[in-house]
This record gives C-alpha cells, sequence and structure tokens, in this order.
C-alpha cells in the first residue's frame, strides 16, 4: 500500500515536471519571452496615460492618498538623518 503512494506521488511528480519543462520549451520557442514589455502595456487603453494612476475607490481620493503615503515615508525615523 505504501509502494502504491509512492508509485503514485514519483509519477505525478514525472508528470507535473515535464509538463512545466514543455511549456517553457513552447514559449521559449513561439517567442513568448523577447518582449517583456509589450505584454505590460497592453492592458493600458488608448485614453489613459502610461504611469499615471486613474484608477479609484469610490470614497477614496487617489492623489490624496499618495501624497498621504509619501508624507508617510519622508516621516520614518532614519538614524542618520537628523531631525
Amino acid at each position: 500500500m505504501i509502494i502504491a503512494f509512492y508509485i503514485i506521488l514519483i509519477g505525478s511528480m514525472i508528470c507535473f515536471g515535464g509538463s512545466a519543462i514543455c511549456a517553457l520549451y513552447w514559449a521559449a520557442s513561439t517567442g513568448q519571452f523577447r518582449d517583456m514589455t509589450k505584454g505590460s502595456e497592453t492592458i493600458f487603453g488608448e485614453d489613459e496615460p502610461i504611469g499615471e494612476i486613474t484608477d479609484s475607490f469610490p470614497g477614496i481620493n487617489v492623489q490624496e492618498e499618495i501624497a498621504r503615503k509619501k508624507e508617510k515615508k519622508n516621516k520614518r525615523f532614519l538614524p542618520w538623518r537628523k531631525l
């Protein structure tokens, strides 16, 4: 019974590893790794500028939230910086 468990475990590991190697081979041979930035820029629409935050949640002002986080980051205590 224990041997059957190990046979199934090792067999599934071989199948999973083989499928991962096949997926990586397919991605490399079809050129999926050639242009990494193209895929990251396709999520932006024509009217949405790249690098600017335009999304927001109801009740939260994005610009105020960014300014608050920057201010909090600047107030962090750093021993080498004089207060």
